[in-house]
């Protein structure tokens, strides 16, 4: 993996209006490799696909900063028991994008200044480019996260 194939997906497709899944699924395989490789973690790190569709499109770079999130708040964080969980599934008109990661309240509190902000982009986002065609929730226990994302195409 080598990260100018992220960039030049990042520069190049992010300007278009949609991406196939197909591309999608090699960007954020390409990012989480590097990052297994980063942090030296990849036994903790799990991502799982199952596409019908590799031409369903999505909004480009929708996906990413929720990874990135674990990343930063799960697996980056100094925690024991670290790991990230990413599935994603299409089929026929539904895409749906799970993933999970170890949380900590104090790490939280520590990066409070900084956080937040993308998720509510996200959220933002959402609303706009999937007017009700989308579900967004989030959980959290006191060693989880979650995020699950469901786009409905009409």
């Amino acid at each position: 993996v080598q990260l100018s194939d992220i960039l030049r997906y990042v520069i190049y497709d992010s300007n278009t209006e949609r991406v196939t899944l197909k591309n999608e699924i090699i960007l954020l395989n390409n990012y989480i490799e590097f990052q297994k490789f980063r942090h030296q973690v990849s036994d903790k790190i799990k991502f799982t696909y199952t596409i019908s569709n590799e031409n369903f499109l999505i909004y480009p770079m929708l996906l990413l900063p929720l990874i990135e999130n674990s990343f930063k708040h799960g697996i980056k964080g100094d925690i024991e028991n670290t790991f990230v969980n990413l599935n994603i599934t299409q089929n026929n008109n539904e895409f749906h994008f799970f993933i999970e990661n170890n949380y900590s309240e104090n790490l939280l509190n520590e990066d409070k200044e900084h956080s937040g902000l993308g998720i509510v982009n996200i959220q933002k986002n959402l609303k706009i480019v999937y007017p009700e065609t989308h579900l967004f929730e989030m959980s959290k226990t006191e060693t989880t996260f979650t995020v699950s994302l469901k786009l409905f195409k009409k």
